[in-house]
């Protein structure tokens, strides 16, 4: 009878504690867990995130208007590839424009007659050098303004061309609409020195320096491009709550507008080297590992600073010397002890500080 009830005690007990736990000699709970060694190391710390192909700010170009015009027609379209001296626009002025060109030239000729008429008294004797100086001066106001007004379009119908070869990325104004003096018509962007353009929250940017290496994956394309960084911002955009990024392309490599991932390399951190398997988080989100010291475990807060493959860099107060707890860690509480699988009776940790 006592034997019967030793043995349904036992089938209790075991169904109790679980699998890969047993009774230790002094009646307390032990588990067989597999221990892996704690071993300082070193990992490649990056940055990813997303962002898309765009112009760099010097292969940029903005064409506006130096005076009032409608516009007549639009000879291209966005997304279009263009050579140099390509029609892009054709402009007449408005009629205040006109009203102003017409005027330059009626004080263009009424200066040119006083010129004439002081010219002709000055020879005479009958006025100063000090009056023909004054007439020569507005004379060649009158001529400048005009010739102003002529060069900026004001005189009659002309045509935008591209100064450049470009890429058409911008239309402002549509056939027949009125556009203000120095208002933008079109913008153009050279085909090279484009740039990856994303953006990261400060505490990563933190990490980000100008020459950084980052590696390009578009999403709408094969294979990966390389580059780095040449623009790392210093203040939080208004708009998205990041800092900028920019990171240089190979020429003729991607399109605009084209949308990717980025991974830029940062460095290297130094800490304790531990599988991802071994990395816990706990009910308040803080992350932890399980140390064996003297076959009892030890549950240590740690900060996981970069990832690598299975591989987790850890910092945190770490007991040199003790090993990590690898499969069967999630059941375990401070103070728990353990044996190693496949040990024997060997102890399986003997760590200290």
């Amino acid at each position: 009878m006592k034997n019967l009830i030793l043995i349904v005690l036992v089938a209790v007990c075991a169904a109790i504690i679980g699998p890969g736990a047993a009774l230790a000699d002094d009646g307390g709970v032990t588990v067989t867990v597999h221990l892996i060694p704690l071993q300082k190391g070193s990992l490649p710390t990056s940055v990813t995130t997303y962002g898309r192909v765009v112009p760099s700010q010097k292969a940029r170009e903005i064409l506006s208007v130096p005076v009032a015009v409608r516009v007549s027609d639009v000879e291209v379209r966005e997304g279009q590839r263009i050579a140099k001296g390509t029609p892009l626009v054709t402009l007449v002025p408005s009629p205040e424009t006109r009203s102003s060109y017409k005027q330059a030239e009626q004080a263009l000729k009424v200066a040119r007659l006083l010129l004439a008429r002081s010219r002709r008294l000055a020879a005479a004797h009958l006025e100063t050098t000090a009056q023909l100086a004054q007439d020569e001066k507005k004379e060649a106001g009158a001529r400048t303004t005009l010739e102003a007004l002529q060069q900026e379009g004001a005189n009659g119908p002309h045509t935008l061309k591209a100064p450049f070869d470009a890429v058409v990325t911008n239309i402002a104004a549509s056939s027949g609409a009125f556009v203000a003096r120095g208002a933008p018509v079109i913008e153009l962007a050279r085909p090279t020195g484009l740039v990856f353009k994303t953006g990261v929250v400060p505490a990563q940017a933190a990490e980000i320096k100008n020459g950084d290496e980052a590696t390009i994956t578009p999403f709408s394309a094969s294979g990966t491009f390389h580059g780095k960084v040449v623009l790392r911002g210093f203040v939080v955009s208004t708009q998205n709550g990041l800092i900028p990024i920019e990171i240089s392309l190979p020429d003729s490599t991607l399109l605009t507008g084209e949308m990717g991932k980025v991974v830029i390399n940062t460095g290297v951190k130094q800490g304790y080297v531990v599988p991802h398997e071994a990395v816990l988080l706990n009910t308040s989100g803080q992350t932890y590992i399980v140390q064996s010291i003297h076959d009892v475990a030890r549950l240590v807060p740690v900060t996981v600073v970069t990832s690598k493959g299975d591989k987790d860099l850890v910092q945190g107060d770490l007991v040199a010397g003790a090993p990590v707890v690898g499969t069967g860690n999630y059941q375990l509480d401070n103070g728990t002890k353990l044996h190693a699988a496949g040990s024997g009776n060997t102890p399986g940790g003997n760590g200290s500080r």
